[in-house]
């Protein structure tokens, strides 16, 4: 249209593939077939990132059933399922198409089907350096190791490991019971989307070439893989045949397999309390009582707190747990233990004792095959600010500062939108932010990021920003940046 045009013109809406050029990334994209991520879209919470607040309470009147006799109208049309009204929508199509040129995926300015950015987004999508297909995901992501996971061996010649069979299982299944499909679209194409869906097939199949490299085995090979006698190929271990929850170990095949980190966020215990990984497995803790070698049972521990723990109550063993600590604390407040009078805060009974959590509960909350909002620790290991408990950490988000003055929030559109080469992360305990800083400084950090969900510190180099039109969705709304090149 001519206002899209012109807001080009006046550089309010910028080129992204021109940034690619520019900062000479590499960058990947996965598209998917058009309808099929409509469909998609409506059953995760009808998502439509760029209509307003009031625009998107209008979509819900017609993209959600209310009634056996449901019905809705766009503009001289009548539709008669939620499914439809939301593809049909004006500014719901063509969201690959408008995300692809910097824009949001729902069009809450024009309400357009995206056609208008049609030639800018092929331009873009000629100059990316991987394009994946989410329906040829088996074969995606065997080229993604092709090209981009490759090892040279001793000799310096180039050679590329073959991906682990998990990762071309789907690991995040959808619950949702699905009413509607693709058929209840009744004919609906997305013009836009679907133009740019075949021109990415198309540059997909030119990058495959004539052999593909994803090989479907057999369930015989598959079993050849388990049995010793019969295997062709060395079975790589996953984190689950491993046992272990996070860091990265020898998947017994030479190789590393990543298991991840701890997140804090597992558990219902307050922010103050930290996770950390031991010895493949995360372990929720106290970081001053860790300080004294009061959390993990050793030769070091002080001989008071030993003596505390023959008690049978105590359920831990190398490590206490924090049903653990709340008991000692409640046994050191009701019996005046002065030995424990700057470890615990004495306070209202804590309730959490009543629920006697086990080691495996917490254990449990962090395993990432589980639903931890389902798990015993995430339900009852709950502290309130005045119940008695350990003394930890400041709480995270204490009321009224949620975060230092020159560090500010990434997640919030509009705010702080830079990328870089991302050279170091280190974990950090109680004071995150100045000890983010501070390392951050130490080692010569253009910017640093500090999550607090994981308690990391992730140090940035070669850092540039994009333009603050086509914002960069983070992944994690707890994180936090600080610009090092600002400070003094």
């Amino acid at each position: 249209s001519r206002q899209f045009h012109g807001l080009v013109k006046a550089k309010k809406l910028k080129n992204f593939g021109s940034e690619i050029a520019e900062h000479n990334m590499t960058v990947a994209a996965f598209f998917r077939q058009p309808e099929a991520r409509i469909v998609s879209a409506w059953y995760d919470g009808r998502h439509a990132n760029g209509l307003s607040t009031e625009q998107f309470k209008k979509l819900l009147r017609v993209a959600v059933q209310r009634e056996p006799d449901f019905k809705c109208q766009i503009g001289e049309d009548t539709y008669t399922n939620p499914l439809e009204c939301f593809a049909r929508y004006p500014g719901i199509g063509g969201c690959m198409t408008r995300m692809l040129t910097g824009e949001t995926c729902a069009d809450g300015v024009f309400e357009s089907s995206g056609l208008e950015n049609l030639p800018q987004a092929i331009a873009v999508l000629d100059k990316l350096g991987f394009v994946g297909i989410m329906e040829e995901w088996n074969e995606s992501i065997c080229q993604f190791h092709k090209k981009f996971g490759f090892k040279y061996d001793e000799n310096g010649k180039r050679y590329w490991p073959e991906p682990l069979q998990g990762e071309f299982s789907n690991v995040h299944q959808s619950k949702k019971k699905k009413v509607l499909d693709v058929n209840d679209l009744h004919g609906y194409k997305d013009i836009a989307d679907g133009v740019l869906y075949e021109a990415a097939k198309l540059k997909f199949e030119r990058m495959v070439g004539p052999e593909r490299c994803h090989k479907y085995q057999t369930l015989d090979e598959l079993a050849g893989q388990s049995d010793p006698d019969r295997a062709s190929v060395c079975r790589p271990k996953s984190c689950s045949d491993l046992g272990k929850q996070c860091g990265e170990w020898d998947d017994g095949c030479g190789r590393t397999v990543i298991c991840g980190m701890c997140s804090a966020g597992r558990t219902g215990l307050p922010s103050s309390w930290r996770t950390k990984c031991v010895e493949g497995q995360c372990v929720d803790y106290c970081p001053p009582w860790d300080q004294k070698n009061m959390w993990h049972i050793s030769d070091e521990t002080p001989k008071f707190m030993r003596d505390v723990l023959k008690s049978p109550v105590i359920r831990g063993e190398d490590y206490l747990t924090p049903s653990d600590a709340v008991v000692i604390c409640a046994n050191a407040c009701n019996r005046n233990w002065t030995s424990f009078s700057e470890m615990c805060k004495c306070g209202l009974p804590p309730k959490m004792i009543t629920h006697k959590l086990t080691p495996s509960d917490f254990k449990n909350a962090h395993d990432l095959t589980a639903k931890c909002s389902e798990s015993n620790a995430r339900r009852f290991a709950k502290i309130a600010p005045n119940e008695t408990q350990p003394i930890c950490c400041k709480p995270l988000h204490p009321k009224g500062t949620f975060f230092p003055a020159k560090w500010k929030r990434m997640f919030v559109m509009g705010g702080p939108n830079f990328e870089g080469e991302y050279f170091d992360h280190v974990p950090v305990i109680c004071d995150g932010f100045k000890d983010c800083e501070s390392i951050a400084a130490e080692k010569e950090a253009e910017m640093v990021i500090y999550d607090v969900m994981n308690n990391m510190c992730h140090l940035m180099r070669n850092v540039f920003q994009l333009d603050g039109k086509y914002p960069v969705t983070k992944d994690n709304q707890h994180r936090y940046i600080l610009d090092m090149r600002d400070t003094s």
